[in-house]
């Protein structure tokens, strides 16, 4: 009879101790530091973005409207697609509008439910893109060369941007492409990208009026 092996327990790093030394690694690391500069500098660009956006809508075709008819006019199936195709890369249609759109059907909860995996999903896709973006020649030109130090710094940090991304009104399938472009660790996204769930919840709680 063969003598039995006693092996170790595995150890299993307690939730909160890993939140822990996350937190410490990036005050030593600088993530922080990252962040406040990143989001001082994104905050230029989604200005002139949401100017541009606010132009677009205001005098060239109102996306409001187009975002009501297609909640009004369609059946869910469509516009849920919608919504998907939207998530893509762009996010030009903004969640908000779907999430409220819910509340107007018998199981809210449900189709909320199904559109934060749609979300998560066009974000998985988007990253995808990143990817393949960036196996072509000028764009891998652009991201190892032109913006060496900044991207190195996405890669090193880029859960803190996903997450941000996918909790607020930052355009979540754009940093979910630049993850996949600066080849941000694919497993740390999926998990990183989950916290979208918690934005699409909380906010149906607030429309709904849980909260």
């Amino acid at each position: 009879m063969k003598p039995r092996l006693h092996l170790p327990k595995p150890k299993i790093r307690p939730f909160w101790r890993s939140v822990r030394l996350t937190h410490r690694f990036y005050i030593i690391t600088g993530g922080y530091t990252f962040m406040k500069e990143g989001l001082r500098k994104m905050g230029w660009a989604l200005l002139f973005f949401g100017i541009a956006l606010w132009v677009l809508n205001k005098y060239v075709f109102d996306l409001t409207s187009a975002a009501e008819w297609v909640t009004g006019q369609l059946p869910w199936y469509l516009v849920a697609l919608t919504m998907f195709a939207s998530e893509i890369m762009v996010g030009i249609l903004p969640p908000d509008l779907f999430i409220i759109w819910t509340k107007s059907l018998s199981h809210p909860w449900l189709m909320v439910g199904i559109l934060a995996s749609l979300s998560y999903l066009a974000g998985v896709i988007s990253y995808g893109i990143g990817q393949q973006l960036h196996r072509l020649p000028r764009v891998k030109r652009w991201v190892d060369e032109k913006f060496a130090a900044q991207f190195t710094q996405i890669r090193r940090f880029g859960g803190l941007l996903v997450v941000l991304a996918a909790l607020t009104p930052l355009p979540f399938p754009l940093v979910s492409t630049i993850a996949g472009m600066v080849g941000y660790r694919f497993q740390w996204y999926l998990w990183a990208a989950l916290t979208r769930f918690i934005r699409f919840a909380l906010y149906a709680a607030v429309i709904f009026g849980l909260v």
